[in-house]
């Protein structure tokens, strides 16, 4: 009796979960699951980052050339969306926060203007391109180079041989006067002071164009946003032609700028504004993301850091001028 009981339990259980199983599949099959949808039904929306600045200058002797990126090695600090991460003040940042402006092919010394070159002449080409080279040969030939088109002949404009970038516009002159003029403000501190003349012969500073760096898909290529060509010379040698009663005259620093990479107007300012920090003497790269010369990282202001340090240079005497 007491086992026919149990079989008759068992038996009842064993109805009632095949009528619960028949219910839950009907409703299945009513209501199929979320999931099965096809994978590519489902988009998903992503925001993505802008574009960085490779490190690209490669340390060597003679002339210097400093690009929208350098050679060092950074230490890792931060994260972001930058080729080489930069490191981050974070907490650690004071009012007297400045970096090493050194030239890496001088051992880092100290590079700047005399005050007898002030106010420093600044002409900028109507999107003129140079003649392409490997990027590697930049930095040794192209300061010589523009020198013996600045220094020869009588024409009133050295470089009328020159092609107009494609797609040049006036909008992007003006892109790179603002980025000139982010250091103006040092004028009223008596570092330095700065003009824009039409005469290339006369400038000091010259920019020209490219569409991009030869060399895409190497250093030098589609990654890199500007390059800074000087060459550095001895103040005793100066001071010696000074005493003789020359006039000695030194060879221009030439700027170049990708419109391929500075690919608008912004991108185009804040590349000229960390060009022309590298013009003024500014050799090294700052090693902080959130500095106008930190070496992969589009950066639209100046800060405290970067005023500290053209302040640092420019009331320091150097045994290097430009």
């Amino acid at each position: 009796m007491h086992f026919q009981s149990g079989c008759l339990l068992k038996l009842s259980s064993l109805l009632s979960l095949q009528k619960l199983f028949s219910a839950l599949l009907a409703v299945a099959v009513l209501a199929p699951c979320a999931s099965y949808e096809p994978a590519d039904a489902q988009v998903v929306k992503r925001k993505l980052p802008k574009a960085g600045f490779q490190s690209l200058m490669r340390p060597g002797p003679g002339a210097a050339g400093v690009g929208y990126s350098g050679g060092q090695t950074v230490p890792p600090g931060s994260s972001g969306v930058h080729l080489v991460p930069g490191l981050d003040r974070g907490n650690r940042a004071s009012a007297g926060d400045w970096y090493d402006p050194g030239e890496p092919d001088l051992k880092m010394q100290w590079v700047r203007w005399e005050p007898r070159r002030m106010p420093l002449r600044v002409w900028i080409s109507p999107g003129l391109q140079l003649p392409s080279l490997p990027f590697q040969e930049l930095k040794s030939t192209r300061v010589n180079t523009v020198a013996q088109m600045c220094f020869s002949g009588t024409e009133p404009n050295p470089f009328s041989s020159l092609t107009q970038v494609n797609g040049w516009t006036d909008e992007m002159g003006e892109a790179v006067c603002s980025g000139i003029e982010m250091w103006k403000p040092f004028e009223q501190e008596g570092l330095f002071s700065f003009d824009f003349t039409g005469n290339p012969r006369e400038a000091n500073i010259l920019v020209f164009f490219n569409d991009n760096f030869a060399g895409a898909t190497e250093p030098g290529g589609i990654s890199t946003g500007g390059y800074t060509c000087a060459q550095a010379i001895p103040y005793a040698k100066i001071a010696e032609a000074l005493r003789e009663g020359k006039n000695p005259r030194t060879p221009p620093v030439v700027m170049e700028l990708s419109l391929g990479v500075n690919s608008t107007l912004e991108k185009l300012k804040a590349a000229t504004a960390h060009e022309f920090g590298h013009a003024l003497g500014i050799k090294a790269h700052s090693p902080y993301r959130d500095d106008i010369m930190h070496e992969n990282r589009v950066v639209e202001q100046l800060s405290q850091a970067d005023k500290n340090t053209i302040r640092r240079l420019y009331r320091s005497r150097t045994q290097w001028v430009l």
